[in-house]
């Protein structure tokens, strides 16, 4: 698996000089936040707050869904931060190993002779679900070690090894919260088909079982689980049950998009040759080479416990009702289909090692009608342009993936329908199908950069050299690369966790998209606002330019502008209601102004607070004569004194001749504390960011940030492991003396005779 890998990232390894980018995603996120949480665990550890993911979140939310509980990353922690995009292609290459081993491991337990368990490897580490998601390169760590679960699910019901299983749910939960919620709604199908039992008391003990083992395992993750449970129960990602039968049908492209990817293979998401253009979703599924073929032969040879969860699965994929569920309702997108794919994969091999030959024939023909009729419906549709859209984008594409799988098919049907199939031919075959696809994908992905690998470089090698002088201010550039290379505060703004109160401060300017950041330019006034004093630009005249950056391309400058400090004094209040009476385009204008405040986000003690000791402004009483620029030199002078950050928090001091109001452009969650001259003071939210009351005269303010959640994950995940280790020592200990006075009962035996 590793040498079939390799073959394949060599080349682009070598074209890049040791440089590995793909496209879109794996470049704007996986690299640089990978390098982002890298320097955010050397600042804090796990319960830190990074300042590099958009106007900063907690290390914990915003990585866990990416790497934090990866291995592999933490392999990548051997090497310094800004490595990692010299060693990606590498751990790329250990991902598709480990997923061919740990499938292996998990097929051969079905098959007579394990080399059918390694040709069903290749099949399930090269399907088109691993192809199409080169691009969210954390994904593959899902691919990986899901075979473990359910070697542990089954171990445990053949051996009633319940501590493997344990440790196989510990490891997938931590792994990725996200994937681990699929893979248990996963295992309640295959456990339901698999070890159904007419004896429901008996299951039901058994199941209570699994559950504990279950629990166990989730409570020895909780360090991490349970944060990440709290961050995504306010995440406006999170998807909302809505209604039967309203999630009971989809759209007809949709429909035909399914259809289209469980027949041909994967393609890259930037670039589908039809139904869709573009679809950043994860559906891919295609076997290399045999496609559906065998799959279809088993389910209609057999009607065992694999056949009802094909089916299951099958059917589930057309229905959202059934495939969001794996996903408690959230967007599933098809991300649960590794799972699919493994079960294909296992029919397909035990369909090769014991092959019947009209069942075969059957499932080719079926398959290669299915592509048939699918081929003929999508022609007709984009010939009458139905829903007024072009339903073939690439022909030429199209049409050699269709002959592909038609070719694959035959081939699959002529090889296993021999009177001995002969392995190294079909390994050889299916080898030589997926190298090819996963080149061309990989190749296309590449091609469809919308940023060229030079140009890619050249800003990260200028990222790597940046620091920026004053740290109350923050990057101005929106890109996830320059601020987590830089590991400087910054405004990058692709990031689907990053923490909910920033979607709070967006809604005041009625944006909301589930990943990209709201731009900060375009709105007049709000760079300032979020303390965008610095940027990079081309052009030396630009601005005052205060470093530059050289680099194999062009040199690079870094600008300063004027902008707010980020905490500064404020003197008056709008409320959200008046706040939003005002166009989108003058509301940062509004927030220089005056702090936002609405009722509902303050105690009852906060807002009385606030109002009496605020003059109110009505949205009419907003000066915008006053330019941005007085508004920045305000706010300059009124800005806080000796500020300094870090991964725990910030600090500053205040010097004001009255009591005063200071707001700092930091987005607010329940982890943040603040004290002034070590006393606690309250955090008052405005607008999703904080607001605290400081006394007159020079004072120490302290914000000090830890995770919500993670003392008491941390606790429990403390509990558990010892009741995990205790239980394996009893049962250890126990062994140890049965086997002592098995021992003692053969010694004393001859001795008796004696």
């Amino acid at each position: 698996m590793f040498y079939n890998s390799f073959s394949l990232f060599l080349p682009f390894v070598i074209k890049g000089e040791g440089f590995f980018v793909l496209t879109n995603d794996f470049n704007d996120q996986q690299i640089p936040f990978t390098i982002g949480l890298h320097n955010a665990l050397l600042d804090s550890g796990i319960s830190g707050f990074s300042w590099d993911i958009d106007l900063g979140t907690s290390t914990m939310d915003g990585f866990s869904f990416y790497e934090l509980g990866s291995p592999f990353f933490w392999l990548s922690m051997l090497f310094p931060a800004n490595a990692f995009p010299y060693i990606v292609a590498w751990l790329f290459m250990l991902k598709f190993s480990f997923a061919g081993v740990f499938s292996c491991l998990y097929l051969r337990r079905f098959v007579n002779d394990g080399k059918w368990a390694v040709l069903g490897s290749v099949l399930y580490a090269f399907s088109g679900y691993s192809l199409v998601n080169l691009l969210f390169y954390h994904f593959h760590d899902a691919i990986c070690f899901f075979p473990l679960l359910l070697i542990g699910l089954e171990r445990y019901k053949e051996k009633k090894d319940y501590k493997f299983f344990v440790f196989t749910i510990f490891l997938n939960c931590i792994i990725n919260y996200f994937f681990f919620v699929g893979e248990v709604v996963f295992l309640v199908i295959y456990y339901l088909c698999r070890f159904a039992s007419k004896d429901i008391k008996a299951m039901l003990i058994d199941a209570v079982k699994c559950v504990g083992c279950g629990v166990l395992g989730v409570g020895m993750s909780a360090f991490v689980f349970i944060p990440n449970i709290i961050f995504i129960s306010g995440n406006p990602r999170t998807g909302e049950f809505s209604g039967i039968f309203s999630m009971l049908k989809t759209s007809l492209s949709e429909y035909m998009y399914i259809l289209k990817t469980l027949l041909l293979p994967g393609e890259p998401l930037t670039s589908i040759s039809a139904v869709y253009e573009t679809r950043f979703a994860s559906h891919g599924f295609y076997l290399p080479m045999v496609g559906l073929v065998l799959v279809i032969a088993y389910v209609i040879r057999k009607r065992d416990w694999l056949s009802k969860i094909i089916l299951y699965c099958a059917v589930a994929s057309f229905i959202p009702l059934l495939s969001d569920l794996f996903y408690m309702y959230s967007a599933a997108q098809m991300r649960w289909w590794y799972m699919f794919t493994l079960m294909a994969a296992l029919a397909s091999v035990r369909m090769l090692e014991d092959p019947e030959v009209t069942a075969i024939k059957i499932g080719t023909w079926a398959n290669i009608g299915l592509v048939a009729v699918f081929t003929i419906v999508v022609v007709v549709f984009n010939a009458i342009q139905l829903d007024g859209k072009t339903w073939i984008n690439n022909p030429i594409r199209f049409y050699t993936y269709v002959a592909l799988t038609i070719i694959g098919a035959i081939i699959t049907c002529i090889i296993s329908t021999r009177s001995i199939v002969n392995y190294r031919n079909v390994l050889i075959n299916i080898s030589i199908y997926a190298l090819g696809l996963m080149f061309v994908t990989m190749f296309i992905y590449r091609s469809c950069a919308w940023m060229g690998q030079q140009a890619y470089k050249q800003r990260f090698d200028v990222a790597a050299q940046i620091e920026l002088p004053n740290e109350q201010y923050r990057l101005n550039d929106a890109m996830n690369l320059i601020s987590m290379t830089a590991h400087v505060a910054g405004f990058s703004n692709q990031s689907s966790t990053d923490t909910n109160s920033i979607r709070d401060f967006e809604d005041l300017f009625d944006y909301y998209a589930q990943v990209v950041g709201m731009p900060k330019n375009e709105i007049p006034g709000l760079a300032e606002l979020l303390a965008g004093k610095y940027s990079l630009s081309f052009d030396p005249n630009s601005g005052a330019c205060i470093a530059e950056y050289k680099n194999d391309l062009e040199t690079m400058y870094l600008i300063e502008r004027g902008a707010c400090p980020i905490g500064f004094a404020a003197d008056s209040y709008i409320t959200e209601d008046e706040l939003r009476k005002l166009d989108v385009n003058q509301r940062a204008i509004a927030l220089l102004d005056s702090v936002v405040i609405d009722k509902p986000d303050l105690t009852d003690a906060q807002y009385n607070q606030v109002t009496s000791e605020l003059p109110e402004k009505k949205a009419e009483d907003i000066d915008f004569a006053t330019s941005i620029n007085d508004y920045v030199v305000e706010h300059t002078y009124g800005g806080v004194l000796g500020f300094e950050k870090d991964g725990h928090g910030m600090r500053c001091v205040t010097g004001y001749d009255k009591d005063t109001y200071v707001y700092f452009s930091v987005p607010y969650d329940t982890g943040w504390t603040a004290t002034i001259d070590g006393e606690n003071t309250d955090i008052i939210v405005s607008g999703g960011m904080m607001l605290i009351k400081v006394p007159a005269g020079n004072h120490s303010v302290v914000f000090n940030y830890v995770t919500p959640g993670l003392r008491a994950g941390e606790a429990i995940s403390a509990v558990c492991w010892l009741v995990f280790l205790f239980l394996l020592s009893v049962r250890e200990m126990v062994k140890l003396i049965f086997s002592i006075k098995l021992f003692s009962i053969k010694e004393a035996i001859p001795m008796m005779r004696c």
